[in-house]
């Protein structure tokens, strides 16, 4: 089995969570509000925007093999955690594991992903492999959420304790995986620097500042369709099986869009107009309909942040890769923190609809200035490799 066939499986088990589907259901049984789901966001963001540069540096300098085995277990005492929890005190606990997980995959998939492929002459592949490897994390997740419901049935804590299993098995494969050296032969020589070098990186080149404003937007979104949407789901249905079905379709929806970016990866603009329209769409209604923009919405967005990442990746030295992309997700939650705060407080003052209709005003921004600015960027940037 090859290195890449065995991050395919360590990716499917990462999303083979049982208690996405249903995690907002759980927070109302034991007494977590709009608000108060806010609030474990907003502690997760001030968790990874701490960690998250640090934990790629590490990646840099240590290994990345041994990150994704620590993200693994960190995210199995996560459930654990929530599991047993019937307070919104304790769920933060757990949620704090959660984001030691988060920080410990965040650029460290990718960056093993390109070293690999490069070391066997294949970064050209890059878009195609990573594409494939994080539609098996959601296919993964999908099929996990439409279990979820069915379980929940049986005891609405049960999705959380089966989700002890997968993170066992995916490290036991990560550890059999060979680690790249590539990143370790071109590692600058001072640690301490490496932040420094990563910062110059992502600013020397105007394209890549502008995909960076533009991954900052995405991820103020994602801070809606990824950790308030269940609230949303909600206004149609309280069933478990129902929300848990729901959530797959999101999550197949998700990786619909991150196996198509390959073949659309000549496109970047045509992707990021069109999920910024369908955003701006699916906050005009308040129908049942919604939904199907939303799953839409989903596909284009998911497509489109592949394909930014694969931008940043073909513009980034090996030796910090895994540090600059940690550096776009601290910036992205930067952004993201008080928005988590703003959403869930207009949830809970307002409705989730009044929420949607803020996140209809980021995505309008993003349009305006991709279309004003960061087109034109690309266009140029493509020319110039092109007399290169």
């Amino acid at each position: 089995m090859t290195r890449i066939h065995k991050l395919y499986i360590s990716n499917l088990l990462t999303g083979l969570v049982f208690w996405y589907g249903i995690e907002k259901l759980f927070m109302q049984s034991i007494g977590i509000d709009a608000f108060g789901v806010g609030i474990v966001t907003a502690v997760i963001l001030v968790f990874t925007l701490l960690f998250d540069l640090p934990m790629g540096l590490v990646a840099d300098k240590w290994s990345r093999k041994g990150q994704l085995v620590i993200s693994a277990v960190s995210l199995g005492a996560c459930s654990f955690i929530l599991g047993m929890s019937n307070s919104l005190t304790v769920y933060i606990i757990g949620v704090l594991f959660y984001g030691l997980y988060l920080v410990n995959t965040s650029g460290t998939y990718q960056a093993i992903t390109y070293d690999i492929l490069h070391e066997e002459g294949r970064a050209k592949d890059y878009t195609r492999e990573m594409g494939r490897a994080y539609a098996l994390f959601l296919v993964g997740a999908g099929l996990a959420n439409t279990a979820s419901g069915f379980i929940a049935n049986i005891d609405i804590r049960l999705p959380f304790w089966l989700s002890l299993v997968p993170p066992i098995l995916n490290s036991v494969i990560v550890l059999s995986i060979k680690e790249p050296t590539f990143h370790k032969e071109q590692q600058e020589a001072q640690f301490f620097r490496q932040f420094a070098v990563a910062v110059r990186e992502v600013s020397k080149v105007a394209v890549v500042r502008s995909l960076i404003l533009v991954s900052v937007g995405f991820g103020m979104i994602a801070t809606f369709t990824l950790d308030l949407s269940q609230l949303y789901m909600l206004t149609f249905t309280t069933s478990p099986v129902q929300l848990g079905l729901l959530w797959a379709v999101f999550a197949f929806a998700l990786a619909a869009g991150s196996y198509a970016a390959h073949h659309v990866k000549a496109h970047l603009t045509p992707v990021i107009i069109a999920a910024m329209c369908l955003m701006i769409s699916f906050s005009l209604t308040r129908q049942s309909w919604g939904l199907i923009v939303f799953m839409i919405y989903a596909v284009c967005n998911t497509g489109a942040a592949l394909l930014i990442e694969t931008q940043v990746q073909h513009n980034t030295a090996s030796s910090i890769r895994a540090s600059v992309l940690s550096l776009l997700s601290t910036l992205s939650r930067l952004a993201s923190l008080p928005t988590a705060l703003v959403l869930g407080w207009v949830a809970r003052r307002y409705d989730i609809f009044a929420s949607i209709k803020l996140v209809s005003a980021v995505a309008s921004a993003v349009l305006i200035y991709w279309v004003a600015v960061g087109s034109g960027r690309m266009k140029s940037h493509e020319r110039l490799l092109g007399k290169e």
